[in-house]
């Protein structure tokens, strides 16, 4: 098999960081923009021939907080943080003046006219599996809310991300019963369950160092390393984190970017697969400098694709193939 460029965008607008106390200003100089992105971005999806999968959060398919509630699960998650669930006061206190904040229809509208791109979902309300007080069957009602808004549109859910990589595997078999072929898993290093916040602090640290210098060997996956197993789906890990622009980190923007090329062709000459992935909002503010960082990228995969045959997939295409050849 060729080389594989995957890329998957968590899809969530404001309800994945409503607990956070910048979430007002994260509004304005980000999450106002994710219209713009996303247009600016399947353009140049278009233009480069890549594929992507958009995994989405479920509320944001709803029109207005009243469709919101009325496709909400009767179990909702009992965190022991409730300020991490949008439901009660927070889901019923939504402005009309903020909705474009937290519901978008019409992109997913958009979205699902385009041929390149795979609807995902990121949950029904951005469900986090590592919390304590959840249970792994408000898990299945979130997930068979986030099918019922998306059969609104004529989405079928194939693949999932789990949501601030809360990748738990007890969960799985409940992603498969609801017709979830594939997931994102975690990469290698500096990714899973923080033991506390020290091990949290380090991973954070080493992630960020690792987008500029290799602290990790290879960010890439052999095909054979896709595992099929019974009641589980496929897992399609993830290789890396495609950062915003950071202006205080501005001089080392090319060590960033020339470290994700050189990722994707070496994938693309070892015949491996390559998993890249961001938020939309990541790119909402600094949005020239963002977008042409993203084009560096997609014009390196283009020339792989031309020289060495690399392809790119979305995540249920690659599943579907993975399964088709065991």
């Amino acid at each position: 098999m060729k080389g594989s460029l995957i890329i998957s965008l968590d899809f969530e607008l404001l309800w994945g960081v409503i607990e956070k106390p910048y979430v007002r200003a994260y509004a304005e100089s980000n999450v106002r923009n994710v219209p713009e992105v996303v247009d600016r971005m399947l353009c140049l999806f278009e233009k480069y021939g890549v594929k992507a999968t958009f995994s989405t959060v479920g509320l944001l398919m709803c029109r207005d907080k009243e469709e919101a509630i009325q496709y909400s699960p009767t179990k909702k998650p009992s965190y022991n943080n409730q300020k991490l669930s949008p439901y009660g006061d927070y889901l019923k206190g939504l402005s009309k003046e903020d909705y474009s904040l937290y519901f978008a229809p019409m992109l997913v509208e958009k979205l699902r006219k385009c041929k390149n791109v795979e609807i995902g979902t990121h949950t029904y309300c951005h469900y986090y599996c590592y919390e304590e007080g959840q249970t792994l069957e408000e898990f299945a009602q979130d997930l068979l809310a986030a099918n019922n808004i998306a059969a609104i549109y004529g989405i079928k859910l194939q693949s999932i991300v789990f949501p601030r990589n809360n990748v738990k595997s007890e969960y799985l078999e409940i992603c498969c019963e609801n017709g979830i072929i594939c997931y994102r898993g975690n990469a290698t290093k500096f990714f899973g369950k923080p033991k506390n916040t020290i091990h949290r602090l380090k991973n954070k640290l080493g992630r960020l160092l690792d987008s500029y210098i290799p602290l990790t060997t290879s960010n890439s996956y052999d095909y054979s390393s896709l595992i099929l197993k019974k009641g589980c789906p496929i897992n399609i890990p993830a290789s890396r984190f495609f950062r915003p622009y950071n202006k205080r980190l501005a001089l080392l923007e090319t060590l960033r970017i020339n470290r994700i090329k050189k990722e994707i062709i070496n994938a693309a000459k070892k015949g491996r697969m390559y998993h890249l992935w961001w938020h939309p909002h990541n790119f909402g503010d600094n949005i020239e400098l963002n977008l042409k960082n993203l084009e560096l990228v997609l014009k390196c995969y283009a020339d792989c694709h031309a020289k060495y045959g690399m392809q790119s997939y979305t995540m249920s295409e690659l599943a579907e193939m993975i399964i088709s050849k065991k």
